[in-house]
């Protein structure tokens, strides 16, 4: 052993080791701001164990995170030992400062990612980050300098940063001393072993069979307390994974949900029977509407942006958060036990308008091989047979998402967006400037929109889908109007969790959105058309979830929203409705070609909600499954003998499949 170069290389090993305890310590505080500003948990007791291991399960996945930075240092010290030249060393220490600098910054950097997209979403960074490139980029840093202390939280970050690098300096200035041997062992190879080793099973975290950070155990009965084990960094990792898959086209999901080999299988578990068509699969999920009446319906369909159910609970004259819209929750049908196909309004939006379950992992169908697919059997096309004339009306650009060019494959005849809105408004009296906002035009004029479309129709039938922008950070509303009430008493702000601030504007934004679907409400009631229309009005998601906590049903109130049916008196009265049955987006449009068509085929993995002899399941991307009072979420895929899951299972192979028709074909 040469005692001098392995002095040398032992004092960097030393170094980096130094640094790597400090950052471990910075990265649990960080871990330990998260639990505190994000916990819902009323009361530790009964928890603290479980806590203690969270903590430490956050410290070994960290420690992951620390032995992939230390892979480089390690390689090159053993090499440089052998190269014999203490000079290399020299200048390998010096740069060691800047890599392990550059490194905790990048990690630094997706720790405080984590912090913001768990605000929104919930959940711990994933593939949804992704979604955030393809957004609309300048109303996305309009969003941030408005919701945020952006000029405080980046100097409260630059004194991190400069923290932490004279920290890092300062240990990798440090003296050497001389050793002569590693805890007394002196044949290099035996200590560069135990290094390398060390270094491996950091790597890991676990001599268990799978990677720590790969497969994380949970440590609690409480969903919350094994989130607060995950980082931003390893959450990122794995996001990327997934999404480098993906587009490799090397998720299988049939193969994932254990159907790959027996697409069959899956339609007998969704039909409960072994009498299925297997000479034509898609037979099994095509159904013949049952119209109650005669009468020709227009049909308007009105998804508004991150309209959660939870919050509606405090409504009150001081807490007025529904405004016009109660009355008509009140006097019309209102489906409660409703939740989100997906997390982000992309997802949602598209299992409505292909009447689909979300499916986990996928990527936007307007930004994927399908962009310019017509799925012919959903919704447009299918009321566009029936005569209707089909409109898609978006608050903010088509361009968003690609949105606009895939919903014209769709069988949308007319795709408006938020310059066609605003050309068609009568008046136009305000500042140009005074009807936007950085996502869209404010939802009072989309509103105002689909009502001149229904009065200059012509009396051909029409079949509108609109989605709104206007409850989308920053919580824009409009100068002049008029605000309801929005007191916090003690409740509500016991149950708001984060900035109340930022949660005065959420909800301010929220009840604006919810108030114009009520004033449109009340304008059309007027109209000759509430004899003679459907509405349907529900939500993308409820992203109000990410700053509320909840006493009771966290997972249902998790991904719930409102499903609300306007349908003409002499109608509803045929109808047997049960407004306390699960479901999700994929039900919405079963429903309406069972008010609306008459004997026409459909396929559809959803159900007729109407239907009381049908089974009734609402799917969330997040693998969260309600049905009747039950809500449940689970953490994988690979759960076996679980009767809601296994039912999920079959619904998303039968969706996969019924996809993939349709690109083999070619539609």
């Amino acid at each position: 052993m040469n005692t001098i170069i392995m002095s040398k290389v032992l004092n960097i090993f030393k170094k980096l080791i130094f640094a790597h305890i400090i950052f471990l310590v910075l990265m649990s505080i960080f871990r330990l701001v998260f639990f505190i500003y994000y916990s819902p948990l009323n009361s530790l007791n009964g928890f603290y164990k479980d806590i203690a291991k969270a903590f430490f399960l956050g410290f070994r996945i960290d420690l992951t995170v620390i032995g992939y930075i230390q892979v480089l240092p390690t390689l090159f010290l053993i090499i440089l030992y052998y190269i014999k030249k203490e000079s290399l060393l020299n200048i390998f220490n010096k740069f060691l400062l800047y890599y392990i600098f550059i490194c905790y910054f990048i990690v630094s950097l997706f720790l405080c990612t984590d912090f913001g997209f768990y605000s929104y979403f919930k959940e711990h960074i994933n593939i949804l980050l992704f979604g955030f490139f393809d957004d609309d980029t300048e109303a996305l840093l309009v969003t941030f300098w408005q919701n945020y202390h952006i000029v405080l939280i980046l100097a409260l970050f630059f004194m991190y940063l400069s923290g932490l690098f004279f920290s890092v300096k300062k240990i990798f200035n440090i003296k050497d001393k001389s050793y002569n041997s590693f805890f007394g062992l002196k044949i290099s190879a035996l200590i560069f072993f135990i290094i390398f080793i060390l270094n491996f099973l950091a790597v890991r975290g676990t001599l268990g069979m799978y990677p720590l950070g790969k497969m994380i155990p949970n440590v609690s009965t409480n969903s919350f307390i094994n989130k607060v084990s995950h980082n931003g960094f390893r959450a990122y990792t794995n996001a990327l994974s997934a999404r480098e898959k993906y587009l490799a086209r090397k998720y299988d999901l049939l193969k994932v949900v254990g159907y790959d080999k027996n697409i069959a299988k899956a339609f007998e578990v969704y039909k409960s029977s072994k009498d299925i068509n297997r000479d034509d699969l898609l037979k099994n999920i095509t159904n013949r509407t049952e119209k109650k009446d005669d009468k020709q319906y227009n049909v308007v369909v009105i998804m508004v942006e991150s309209f959660g159910m939870p919050i509606l609970k405090y409504q009150s004259d001081d807490f007025n958060i529904l405004g016009s819209l109660k009355k008509h929750f009140d006097e019309d049908t209102l489906f409660t036990n409703f939740i989100s196909e997906g997390d982000g309004t992309i997802s949602s939006l598209e299992s409505l308008l292909l009447n689909i379950p979300h499916r986990p992992k996928s990527f936007a169908f307007s930004q994927s091989i399908y962009k310019q697919t017509p799925f012919t059997y959903t919704p447009a096309f299918l009321y566009d047979s029936a005569g209707y004339e089909t409109t898609f009306v978006y608050g903010g650009d088509l361009t968003w998402r690609n949105l606009g060019n895939f919903v014209k494959y769709q069988g949308y005849k007319n795709v408006e967006g938020k310059i066609n809105i605003y050309e068609h408004l009568n008046d136009k009296s305000k500042p140009k400037e005074d009807y936007f906002h950085p996502w869209g035009i404010y939802d009072q004029y989309l509103m105002k929109h689909i009502l001149k479309k229904l009065e200059n129709s012509d009396n051909k039938k029409q079949f509108i889908v609109a989605l709104t922008t206007n409850n989308h950070p920053p919580y824009n509303v409009p100068k002049d109007y008029k605000r309801n009430s929005l007191i916090f008493n003690e409740k509500i702000k016991k149950h708001i969790t984060g900035d109340i601030d930022l949660a005065k504007q959420r909800f301010a934004s929220y009840a604006y959105a919810v108030d114009q679907i009520g004033k449109f409400l009340d304008e059309f009631k007027k109209t000759k058309y509430k004899d003679n229309t459907i509405i349907a009005i529900t939500a993308d998601n409820n992203t109000i979830d990410g700053i509320m906590k909840y006493d009771n049903n966290q997972i249902l109130n998790s991904k719930n929203i409102p499903l609300y049916f306007y349908i003409p008196k002499e109608l509803k009265e045929k109808l047997n409705i049960d407004m306390k049955v699960a479901g999700s987006h994929k039900d919405i449009f079963p429903t309406l070609y069972n008010l609306t068509l008459k004997d026409k085929n459909y396929i559809s993995i959803g159900t007729n909600l109407f239907d009381n002899s049908k089974k009734h399941y609402g799917f969330n991307g997040s693998l969260v499954i309600n049905n009747k009072n039950i809500a449940k979420r689970f953490d994988n895929l690979n759960i076996k003998n679980e009767p809601m899951l296994e039912y999920y299972k079959a619904n998303l192979a039968i969706t996969e499949y019924l996809i993939k028709q349709y690109n083999k074909k070619g539609k």
